[in-house]
């Protein structure tokens, strides 16, 4: 990069940075996923105090620990329990961990979209990469995504330089950096799948790129076989090594019978429609919606990787977040749109240049755009920090009433309120589990008789028990504490 270019991105980096420093010191109180966050830092924690083993992550339910599940590798976790044992407990150093990989992101994403478009095409891409609504919010979560984020772009990145080096090496020309960048590939995408399987669609715009630059000669390349039994092999190998050492399979449970049986059907269902109506916006935003696939066509020859890698990530919107429904997993589709927004702006540019007036009216134009994807963004991500009061209520009232090696029952299907409080103990009235008896009552006297020492209802209710017959067999039946009118606890022993 020329020195004028390393400013402009060391600014961008210090802008995305600083937008981002809203309640970074906040626990996972927000009410968009804080059930996730929650787990997150939960794991962590459980690292740091009670289990350092990276491949024993310990989640807060389902009874007292050890209590671990088949999860995906567990590096952001794993780096913030480091961080927690080094400098203390603050959940700023929870959120500086995903926003650090996302900054990491941001350069891996500049190197390899300095290939393709001008430095004014990257810098636009970058801008609208670092403000789209989902990449504000979710870049300081504290959730794997950036991690993963930043360990594919940086596999796409790496890969396509082993791509221009390996057309020297065809010639003669032979180089240990050619085959150091197929390496650092091969990590990264291992991580990247480890980290989140539905990353793997980032192999078509790498098949691309060997068809692109050899034609069907990339198939008698043994490198590349070797490239790829390593970086399938690894996260193949981790995720059976992971499923026989977990106590709790459910995780695997929700891969087969939510994604793979749906994964062909899902994004014709009303479900998926109502979803993507409702979370499209949270994502791009219609004014970069619009942008991204006006800026199609636009796609030349040369980048026409760019093009290659939004349909790929399209077929993870299809296959993979129709089914499963999660806003989060549809962060990897707006990095193409990203880039097809930051060409499509250059092209803007590049139309009114040398015309009377032309850069003026450019600059109006897409100072307008971008103002537009801004304000937009604004809107959508400030809903997004609102604080759960409920929850901070209820997580004062635990903490004050129970203590911390106390096991709990709640009335929640999600187990955020385990995770804020340090406790552990069981989610109440789900029916998950073929070991765990499906009556209510019958449930709660299995939990009893594994140490649960008290009951909470979230807000004095419980999941499921529509006609409240529940909640009125625990009132009769166990003392109740009310410290904080309308967040009561029951004693059951």
């Amino acid at each position: 990069m020329r020195r004028q270019e390393k400013w402009v991105l060391f600014f961008l980096l210090f802008f995305f940075l600083v937008i981002r420093l809203y309640h970074l010191d906040l626990p996972p109180l927000e009410i968009e996923e804080s059930w996730r966050q929650a787990d997150t830092e939960s794991m962590a924690w459980n690292f740091a105090n009670y289990d350092f083993n990276p491949f024993h992550p310990n989640l807060n339910y389902d009874g007292p620990l050890p209590n671990i599940p088949a999860l995906e590798i567990q590096v952001t976790t794993y780096i913030i329990a480091i961080l927690y044992k080094l400098f203390g407990h603050h959940y700023f150093l929870a959120r500086m961990v995903p926003l650090t990989f996302f900054l990491l992101s941001v350069v891996y994403l500049y190197l390899f979209v300095r290939m393709y478009l001008s430095g004014r095409g990257a810098v636009f891409s970058l801008l609208i990469y670092g403000i789209l609504p989902i990449n504000v919010y979710y870049s300081r979560a504290i959730m794997p995504e950036s991690a993963a984020l930043m360990f594919s772009i940086g596999g796409l990145y790496y890969f396509n330089i082993w791509v221009n080096g390996k057309e020297a090496t065809l010639v003669g020309q032979t180089s240990f950096k050619v085959y150091l960048n197929l390496i650092l590939s091969s990590v990264f995408l291992s991580l990247a799948i480890m980290t989140k399987p539905p990353v793997v669609f980032i192999a078509l715009p790498m098949f691309y790129l060997c068809f692109q630059n050899f034609k069907w000669q990339w198939l008698k390349f043994p490198e590349l076989w070797k490239y790829a039994l390593v970086t399938l092999g690894l996260p193949l190998g981790y995720y059976f090594f992971s499923g026989r050492l977990a106590e709790h399979k459910f995780t695997l449970g929700i891969s087969r019978d939510i994604v793979l049986k749906n994964a062909l059907t899902a994004f014709y269902s009303q479900e998926a429609f109502l979803f993507f109506a409702g979370n499209i916006p949270k994502t791009l935003g219609i004014t970069a919606l619009f942008l991204a696939f006006l800026g199609l066509p636009l796609v030349t020859k040369r980048q026409s990787v760019i093009l290659v890698w939004f349909g790929a990530m399209l077929l993870e919107v299809i296959f993979i977040v129709s089914p499963i429904r999660a806003t989060y997993y549809l962060i990897f589709f707006i990095v193409p749109c990203a880039l097809l927004i930051g060409n499509l702006l250059e092209r803007i540019l590049g139309g009114f240049r040398g015309k009377r007036w032309g850069t003026q009216i450019a600059a109006v134009v897409m100072a307008a755009l971008i103002l537009s994807i801004a304000l937009e963004s604004f809107y959508q991500v400030k809903p997004m920090f609102k604080i759960n009061r409920h929850m901070v209520n209820q997580v004062k009232v635990v903490q004050e009433i129970t203590a911390q090696d106390d096991l709990l029952v709640i009335g929640a299907l999600e187990p955020c309120l385990l995770s804020l409080t340090d406790r552990r103990g069981w989610r109440y009235n789900l029916r998950n589990y073929s070991y765990v008896p499906e009556d209510p009552y019958e449930e709660l006297n299995y939990y009893i008789a594994r140490g649960a020492k008290y009951f909470v209802p979230i807000q004095g209710k419980v999941y499921g028990d529509r006609d409240g017959k529940i909640m009125a067999y625990i009132e009769e039946t166990y003392p109740k504490i009310e410290t904080v009118e309308g967040y009561p606890i029951y004693a059951l022993r």
